[in-house]
């Protein structure tokens, strides 16, 4: 074997052989990586950051420093040689040093300790993607140049510290050498193998390391393959070949993996699907190539997998460019535009773009028949000017937002009506500018297209439709136009049905198209009955300015939608102004069942470019045809669009889910005046004008006028701000607050409008919600004159648009105005139905402010008032929803039992208002309702049945796969069950799909209270799974959702909720101090918000969780403190002698902190309270949960007491309600802890066998829970366990290993260097282990580890039951050794900790056994009276914590050492009265 000696000599005569030392070491270290020669590699980099410190210093540069810095930091983190390790950390000191002197103080920066340095994960994909495309497209022509160009890079990203790009680029090499050993041999696949190998090493992502692992996997197996074949080849005859050049770059047609990196990953199908595709587009089999690779594409399309879309979808182009050179067909052309602009969306390629300029010089030359090339640079141009016209919207809108602002005013200002129009002329004339600017620029394109075409043949105009023609259109809108011309000839017609391909080209171009829009068959077939047909979803394409779309409903442009299987003529809209009206009147009927509306769409027009007096002419015609028909004709369409659009006309209740600002608000707002306009004889020209004309004759008011103008200017408005912020034709708009303010087009693909105007959204609901009553009630007849006022700013209005924006406290002051409202209408000692509704209304209002007394109050007054309307016992619904209503309160409140009772009541009444096979929502409510009662009850299984219930009959109402909030709702209930029936995983199942359906519903990054549940519950369910980084991390999320919802100074109950759960996973992860100080914040906010001496159950849990903590600090006087407190404030609220859940677990926790302070008595005393009052509450026969819990406490107590016989029979109890409750054979975490617990019992009975078999189920039944191989805080306990039984029985080096074992996954758990109660025990029983097999040195060692790391966690100087038990294991260590006055310090001073702990003059077996190891050390000294001494201490503690005339072991123990110490005296005739003593207890032991 090379020495290392040897192989930095070859090094270094490389490295002088060659005239760039960068280069040179660059690829050094490229054949390191590649040998998997990770000493080189150190060395290499080494090199390199010399090489770098030089320039620095020799250029006084600090970028230098700092590639020097990233150089050294990455060759120490990967150093395995001390003595390397060493030089590199002494060459960081110099370089720092150096640094500072000369520039002045700068510190190189080590970019890697930087998390954010890079930017977020989203953006770094992006970014990297780039770059490595970049890196692609300069190695196009040259297979030489790949390998030192990604090598250079690699370079740069190691000396950048930038780990993604270094990954990457790891990752690109691999690619490269697996693509070369497929022509060269097997040595490139090894080369292959160790370039992922060491990107694996690299990476953190969990989905990248997947894929490295894959890679890894298939570059050994085929290189294997490789070596097999070339086995079997050397018997054969091998022909010689003549050698051939490289021809990259030189073929016409490349081949389909030439310009693509090899994905392993990706199935075959979709290679062979391209290469099937290429050989039939080389042989010109355009329909089959179509077939292949549209089977490509939906291969990769339907697993999100959009850079790989990219090479079918410019396949696809030149199957539809080469289809228009035959076909002549500009249509087929565009299509080719489209795919190919498509394909340019995902991979920036430079030959993709060449394409695109390929497609308009082809189309000009094969359809227009010229030669004349086409300005390449004139897209470049349109994109900035279409740009300019979006950047003047926008500082338009600000403008106006500064100026003219009626919603800083309040409602009942006097000037408020005048600033409210001076707002709606603002927007009116933006609107008017934005309509301007786009005739503008669609003239442009056209002129463009007319100087390649040659002038037009006839007059004509292009006459816009849709929006352009309401005044309404944006510069994100679609293009809908049709064209008139003077002279209807085949000729004629031909040379605008090309012109409108070309400018459908020209906007295609511009890069916004999506390719649903184009109608390409193989992709979405419109047309087919199946609608898989219509299977492809372009959500990369941004969708802006672009024809109006191929879809059946849609295809407003001169070419229309071609013939359909309906029609013997065609839909093209390129007709005389005489032939267009005809248009009008001979396909009415037809275009109104079809949902075309041509009719309505051509009945409004405006000039886009060409001629106005074909316009007017057009226009005379269209008014004279009216006159005809006597308005029939408007009346008609205004009847099929209140039928098609009934649903849109519903009231429905607002809710906080995302607004569609298009469909929901400005189609709303357009659609009611075109109806009005229609009904009354009135055409559509302008949205403006055409109020502006109802006016004027009479059929709108003044005031209705204004309300309808700033109602559409609202909707105008929002749409146009949607768009600007989303960056195209995205409708998701959000009143609610948002998570994030990035708007990056690459960061997000579903885009939401977070609007935080409410007062603005407030006044178009005043408006929108009254002319949605009036319209929803219009019948075929003319409304009457005397229209009710569309302007509603009523308490109930407000109320209901402030709960949707979870403005709960405006929303119960609006509840509490009707309320009063309606006891001075109706009288304060009537019983009518608006007064119970506000009643409830009220009590629903105070559960979402979490004041459920009050809650209570207001639901038990509208039930009372509901009954004396209905009768006492009549089943009504109105009942059966009070009953609901206060089981929610109830349960919240915390009386679970009262709660069920209530839900049980309206659900038996449900079932008899509605048929059991009914699927209505009132029983679905109710059944989720009650599995929410029942999980409070802890009766999971119940629960787990009324939640599918529930969800059964939720999906039967809304649909099997739609999104909606109960069915979200219910999917997070069902994750709380199965996680009360310990089954996590599927918990944090259901609740990852609920979260989804409501990110769904109310938006990706939006701030809602029921996406606030669901990363709580999740935060809750990877706790459980031991998983407190992650529970951290969604906790956080939670903490800054709630903040945002309710106020980040505001104190709420939500806020505290989650800085509780951050405590309690904090003290999970033993940093008690940190889990103390989230505790303190929520009980000093919940102290804020319910009062400084009010008792409150809240206040109570954290006064509970604070006990904990101080608990688990070693300070059991502290933790006992708050304990009684939070029991008295329990007793306080809910009555003395009540029997509650909570209390019961309050006084089992007690009994712990007792316990743990050696009064054992006391804390029995507390256990069998708590299990007297579980049994109360649930039953003295019931299975439950807390009852289980407590026997469970009782067997520890009596296990602490010494009577392990009394432990085992309540464990034994304990064990058998679980399995009861769970299953016999379930795997459960409880079932498991008693198993655990049952084992401990047994072994201290000696039974070290039957210990053993408890242990190793309990260890199964955790690996079934957690995973055969998850590292589990709960799975490294038992192997501790497990390690202690092998100790017992005499086998410590089965012992140590099983120990080893838990201290390394332990350390996986925690963190190597993470200092944790765990590890530090882990390293305390090996120590133990050591001291058995009578390596006392090796016990020392473990030990000393395990006190200093005990004294990080608490401190120093801090008295804890931990660090004293480590102070005690020294000390018999020590003693072992012979050192015994070293064996004394130790036993002082951990006794002295434990008087500190316990006090003084308390009795504790801690103390009482320091108190005898003592007496042993000095007994070992030879001074037998300060023996004596401590142990008559001992002894009387002993009697007086077990009693007096109790037998225990440890008392036997006592009386031996006492009788060797009088011995050891001369007192043989005392030493003889302790023999007989010893004897005796022996004897009553048995």
């Amino acid at each position: 074997m090379t020495s290392l000696a040897d192989k930095l000599q070859d090094l270094e005569l490389c490295l002088k052989s060659q005239h760039e030392q960068e280069v040179s070491y660059g690829r050094a270290l490229r054949e390191a990586i590649v040998r998997m020669d990770l000493l080189i590699e150190v060395e290499v980099l080494k090199s390199l950051g010399d090489l770098r410190l030089q320039k620095g210093k020799l250029g006084k540069d600090s970028a230098e420093f700092d590639k020097a810095a990233a150089l050294y930091a990455v060759a120490l983190l990967q150093c395995k040689d001390p003595d390397t390790g060493q030089t590199l950390e002494h060459r960081i000191g110099y370089m720092e040093k150096l640094s500072r002197q000369l520039l002045q103080g700068y510190t190189p920066h080590f970019r890697w300790l930087l998390p954010d340095y890079w930017g977020t994960a989203d953006s770094n994909v992006l970014r990297v993607a780039e770059t490595c495309e970049k890196l692609d497209r300069s190695t196009k022509y040259s297979q030489h140049s790949v390998e030192e160009t990604y090598t250079e890079t690699l370079v740069t990203a190691i000396e950048t510290s930038d780990m993604f790009l270094e990954v990457e680029v790891l990752k690109s090499l691999g690619d490269f050498y697996l693509e070369k050993g497929k022509e060269t041999g097997v040595s490139q696949f090894t080369k292959a193998a160790a370039m992922y190998k060491k990107a694996l090493t690299r990476c953190e992502d969990p989905e990248t390391k997947q894929t490295l692992k894959h890679r890894i996997r298939y570059a050994e197996k085929i290189r294997e393959r490789a070596k097999m074949r070339s086995t079997s080849d050397e018997s054969r005859p091998r022909e010689r070949r003549p050698t051939v050049g490289h021809q990259f770059g030189n073929i016409t047609t490349p081949d389909v993996t030439q310009d693509r990196k090899l994905h392993p990953e990706v199935p075959s199908t979709y290679e062979d699907y391209l290469q099937k595709g290429n050989k039939d587009l080389q042989t010109g089999d355009l329909d089959k190539a179509e077939e292949h690779f549209a089977a490509a594409l939906k291969s990769v399309h339907v697993k999100g997998e959009h850079r790989e879309e990219a090479e079918p979808l410019y396949r696809l182009s030149e199957v539809y460019m080469k289809r228009g050179i035959q076909s002549k067909d500009g249509g087929d052309f565009t299509k080719a535009a489209a795919l190919c602009n498509a394909a340019l969306v995902r991979s920036k390629r430079e030959d993709i773009e060449e394409a695109i300029q390929d497609i308009t010089q082809s189309f000009v030359k094969h359809v227009l028949n010229t030669e004349q090339m086409v300005e390449i640079d004139n897209t470049k141009k349109q994109k900035l000017m279409l740009k300019k016209d979006r950047d003047y919207a926008e500082g338009e809108i600000k403008m106006i937002d500064e100026n003219i602002d009626p919603y800083s005013l309040d409602d009942d200002d006097p000037e408020l009506s005048e600033m409210e129009k001076k707002r709606v002329e603002a927007i009116k004339t933006l609107f008017q500018s934005i309509v301007d600017q786009r005739k503008t620029f669609i003239a442009r394109l056209v002129d463009e297209c007319i100087e390649v075409m040659g002038p037009p043949p006839c007059k004509y105009a292009m006459i816009g439709l849709g929006s352009q023609a309401t005044g309404l259109v944006t510069p994100y809108s679609d293009l809908e136009f049709a064209i008139l011309i003077d002279e209807e000839t085949e000729h004629n017609a031909k040379y605008f049905r090309n012109l409108t391909h070309y400018l459908h080209l020209k906007v295609i171009n511009l890069g916004e198209t999506i390719l649903p829009a184009m109608g390409i068959k193989t992709l979405n077939d419109f047309y087919s009955d199946n609608p898989l047909d219509s299977w492809y979803y372009d959500s990369v394409t941004p969708r802006g300015f672009s024809f109006d779309g191929a879809m059946p409903h849609a295809c407003k442009t001169p070419l229309g939608r071609g013939r359909t299987s309906n029609s013997t003529g065609s839909s093209e809209l390129i007709h005389t102004p005489c032939n267009m009206t005809n248009v009008l009147k001979d396909d009415l009927k037809l275009h109104l069942k079809k949902g075309y509306h041509l009719g309505s769409i051509l009945g409004n027009v405006s000039l886009v470019a060409g001629e106005q007096g074909l316009v007017d002419e057009y226009m005379s015609l269209c008014t004279k045809q009216r006159r005809e028909n006597d308005g029939k004709v408007l009346l008609a369409m205004a009847k099929t669009d209140l039928t098609e659009n009934a649903p849109m006309f519903q009231i429905q209740d607002l809710t906080a889910s995302l607004l569609n600002v298009k469909k929901e608000m400005y189609r709303f707002s357009s659609l009611v005046v075109s109806i009005w306009a229609l009904l009354h004889n009135i055409q559509m020209t302008t949205i403006w004008d055409t109020i502006q004309e109802l006016r004027n004759r009479g059929f709108v008011n003044d005031e209705n006028a204004h309300h309808l103008m700033v109602m559409v200017s609202i909707s105008a408005e929002l749409r146009l701000r949607t768009y600007m912020n989303n960056h195209g034709q995205v409708e998701n708009m959000s009143a609610l607050s948002s998570m994030t303010t990035d708007t990056d087009m690459g960061e997000k693909l579903k885009k939401v409008f977070y609007f935080s105007n409410r007062k603005q959204l407030m006044r178009y609901y005043y408006t929108a919600r009254p002319l949605k009553h009036f319209i929803s009630h219009l019948s075929e007849k003319k409304p009457k004159e005397g229209s009710p006022t569309f302007f509603d700013n009523s308490s109930e209005l407000k109320a209901e648009v402030y709960e949707s924006l979870c403005d709960y406290k405006s929303s119960r002051r609006c509840q509490e105005a009707i309320y009063r409202t309606n006891l001075s209408k109706y009288g304060e000692d009537t019983a009518h139905f608006d007064i119970a509704q506000s009643l409830a209304n009220l009590g629903n209002s105070w559960m979402k402010l979490a004041d459920y007394s009050k809650a209570v109050g207001y639901h038990e007054q509208s039930l009372q008032m509901f009954r004396d309307i209905h009768g006492e016992n009549t089943v009504h619904y109105h009942i059966a929803s009070s009953l609901d209503s206060l089981g929610r309160a109830w349960g919240d409140l915390g009386d679970y039992k009262k709660a069920v009772s209530y839900h049980k009541e309206s659900l038996q009444m449900m079932r008899s208002i509605y048929s059991v096979n009914t699927a209505n929502q009132d029983m679905a409510n109710s059944l989720n309702n009650m599995g929410t009662a029942w999980i409070n009850l802890g009766d999971y299984k119940n629960a787990l049945s009324c939640f599918e219930q529930s969800l059964q009959t939720e999906r039967r109402i809304y649909g099997e796969n739609i999104s909606h909030p109960g069915i979200a709702s219910i999917l997070n209930n069902l994750g709380i069950a199965w996680k009360g029936l310990g089954v996590q995983k599927k918990a944090i199942s259901y609740y990852e799909e609920s979260l989804r359906m409501k990110r769904s519903i109310y938006g990706e990054n939006t701030a809602y209270p029921d996406i606030l549940t669901s990363l709580h519950n999740l935060g809750a369910a990877w706790s459980s799974l031991d998983d407190h980084r992650k529970a951290i991390n969604y906790y956080e999320q939670s903490l800054q959702m709630a903040r945002i919802i309710y106020g980040e100074e505001n104190a709420h109950p939500c806020i505290a909720t989650s800085l509780n759960s951050l405590g309690i996973a904090w003290c999970h992860l033993s940093h008690y101090r940190n889990a103390i100080s989230y505790h303190e914040q929520s009980l000093q906010m919940l102290r804020s918000i319910y009062g400084e001496d009010t008792a409150h159950p809240d206040i109570a849990e954290s006064l509970n969780n604070l006990g904990a903590n101080w608990g688990y600090l070693g300070d059991q006087r502290k933790a006992v403190s708050y304990y009684e407190q939070s029991l008295q404030m329990m007793r306080i609220i809910y009555g003395e002698d009540t029997a509650r859940s909570d209390i019961a677990f309050l006084l089992n926790n007690l009994g712990n902190a007792w316990s743990n302070l050696g009064d054992s008595r006391k804390a029995m005393s507390y256990y069998e309270q708590s299990l007297q009052m579980r049994r109360s509450i649930h039953g003295d026969d019931t299975a439950h949960p807390d009852i289980a819990d407590s026997l469970n406490s009782l067997g520890i107590a009596w296990g602490r007491l010494g009577d392990h016989r009394k432990a085992v029979n309540y464990y034994e109890q304990s064990l058998k309600m679980k399995q009861t409750i769970y299953g016999e054979d379930t795997a459960h975490p409880d079932i498991a802890s008693t198993l655990n617990n049952l084992g401990s019992a047994l072994r201290y009975l000696g039974d070290y066998r039957k210990a053993m078999n408890n242990f190793e189920k309990s260890l199964q039944m955790g690996r079934i829970i957690h995973g055969e191989d998850t590292a589990h805080s709960y799975i490294a306990d038992l192997l501790g366990n497990l390690g202690v039984v092998w100790s017992d029985l005499g086998d410590h080096r089965k012992a140590i290993n099983y120990y080893e074992q838990s201290l390394k996954m332990r350390q996986s758990i925690y963190g190597e260097d993470t200092v944790h109660p765990d590890i530090a025990d882990s390293l305390s029983n090996i120590g133990s282990t050591w001291s058995d097999l009578g390596d006392y040195g090796k016990a020392v060692n473990y030990y000393e580890q395990s006190l200093q790391m005990m004294q990080n966690i608490y401190g120093e100087d801090t008295a804890h039951p931990d660090i004293a038990d480590s102070l005690h294991n020294l000390g018999t260590a020590w003693g072992f050794l012979g050192y015994h006055r070293k064996a004394i310090k130790y036993y002082e001073k951990s006794l002295q900790m434990r008087w500190i702990m316990h006090g003084e003059n308390m009795a504790h077996p801690h103390i009482a056994n320091a108190l005898n190891n003592l007496g042993n050390a000095w007994s070992d000294l030879g001074d037998h009276r300060k023996a004596i001494s401590y142990y008559e201490q001992s002894l009387q503690m002993r009697s007086s914590l077990l009693g007096e005339d109790t037998a225990h072991p440890d008392i036997v123990d006592l009386f031996h050492n006492l009788c060797i110490a009088w011995r050891g005296l001369g007192d043989n005739k005392k030493a003889m009265v302790y023999l007989f003593l010893k004897e005796k207890m022996k004897q009553k032991l048995g």
